[in-house]
Order: C-alpha cells, then sequence, then structure tokens
C-alpha cells in the first residue's frame, strides 16, 4: 500500500544544495562569552593589520597589554586614556631587540574594556604571524544570542493522531476514501486498547516520521 501523498506532504524531502566554494569573510566574528572565556588567535601577516573591534558589544577599551612588542606593534582609534577607544589596529614589523626583554613567535595580547554598565572584561589574545595574508581583516566581539527554548515535537497517541488526522481531511491533505486513513484509524484503537503504537505502525507499514508529523498538525488560530 503506498502512502506517498500524505507522507510526501507531512515528511517533505530535504533539498540536496548545491556546495559552493568556500570563500574568505572579511570579518571573523566571535560571540563574546567565547572571547572571555578562552583564549582567541589573532593572525597577522606581512604589511598588513589585522582589527579587533568591540563596537558591537558596546564597550571602551580600558587597558592593553603586549607581552612582547619586538614584532607587533598597535594603535587604537582612539587614545586609550580617552576612554573612547572601542577598536585596535595590530601590525606587524621587523623584529627589535630590547635589552633585557624576551621574546615568543606567539606573543600574549590582554585587553581590558568597560561596557556601558560599567562592568570590567578581559580579553586574552594569541598573537601569532605568518608569511602571507591574515585569513580576515579585523576580528568582531558580538553580543551572545538569547537561547532559544528546544523545539517540543509532539507525541504520536491516539489523541494527537486523532486530531491530526481530522485537521489533515480538513485541510484536504488526504481524502477520507484514503486507503491510509482506514490504517490510521486501525492504528488510534490499537493505541487505545494498549497496544504499541510504534510496533503496530511498523507491522502496517507506516513511517513512524508520518505519525509524528500527523500528530504535530494543530488547528489555526
Amino acid at each position: 500500500m503506498s502512502y506517498s501523498p500524505l507522507a510526501l506532504t507531512l515528511v517533505p524531502l530535504v533539498p540536496i544544495a548545491l556546495v559552493q566554494p568556500a570563500q574568505a569573510s572579511a570579518y571573523q566574528t566571535i560571540p563574546q562569552d567565547q572571547a572571555t572565556s578562552s583564549w582567541l588567535d589573532l593572525v597577522l601577516g606581512p604589511g598588513r593589520s589585522t582589527a579587533l573591534d568591540f563596537n558591537l558589544v558596546q564597550e571602551r577599551i580600558v587597558f592593553v597589554n603586549l607581552a612582547d612588542p619586538s614584532r607587533t606593534v598597535f594603535t587604537s582609534n582612539a587614545p586609550i586614556d580617552s576612554g573612547n577607544a572601542t577598536t585596535l589596529f595590530l601590525t606587524p614589523i621587523q623584529p627589535l631587540a630590547f635589552p633585557g626583554a624576551t621574546t615568543n613567535v606567539v606573543t600574549t595580547l590582554q585587553v581590558q574594556t568597560l561596557d556601558p554598565q560599567g562592568q570590567l572584561r578581559l580579553y586574552s589574545f594569541n598573537v601569532r604571524h605568518q608569511n602571507r595574508a591574515a585569513p580576515y581583516a579585523a576580528v568582531r566581539i558580538t553580543p551572545v544570542s538569547p537561547s532559544r527554548p528546544p523545539t517540543q515535537t509532539a507525541i504520536p497517541t491516539a489523541q494527537t493522531l486523532a486530531q491530526g488526522l481530522a485537521i489533515a481531511i480538513e485541510r484536504g491533505i488526504v481524502t477520507p476514501q484514503d486507503p491510509l486513513v482506514a490504517t490510521l484509524e486501525a492504528l488510534i484503537h490499537q493505541e487505545l486498547s494498549g497496544s504499541d503504537l510504534r510496533a503496530a505502525a511498523q507491522a502496517q507499514g507506516v513511517p513512524w516520521d508520518v505519525l509524528v508529523a500527523l500528530a504535530t498538525l494543530t488547528p489555526v488560530p
């Protein structure tokens, strides 16, 4: 017995997307909670600057510590002491020798910011140099997106299936004469009599996904 009309309507096929060539973005975005809880990489390429932008989280830069300044310099879009700086620009330079200073191929950049509520945050980065262009022009710190409530899936029961079947007939998804309707009604009665619905559906050849989709149908408000 074929159940394709209802199955194709309730459980649509997932289209196969054509794979597009990967393209490098000019910006790398990092959520604020990730940026404050883990070490992040800032990649620098010769003759180019990489920006570190806090505009999206509306934070001002109040302190910057670059552990090894012998290979990297930084500027900001406003003096740090002014409390108006929101973006740092890091640029690689030819190695310099500072008496008594130590150097490291991967150095540490620490940035302390102040948010509009007066809360201080500390961000820590690994500054890495490479002999080719950096994969991005800037790193942007972004606000944390509000968490979404988990999607609830209706559980197929005699009640939800009866309601879904009535809605499917009303909407013309399936006609009362469709052989599947009689099969679904039989499954509803089996569930009411205490039979295992999944096993009964399998015995009748009805895909479980169809029952889940049917149980999900709700009246239009």
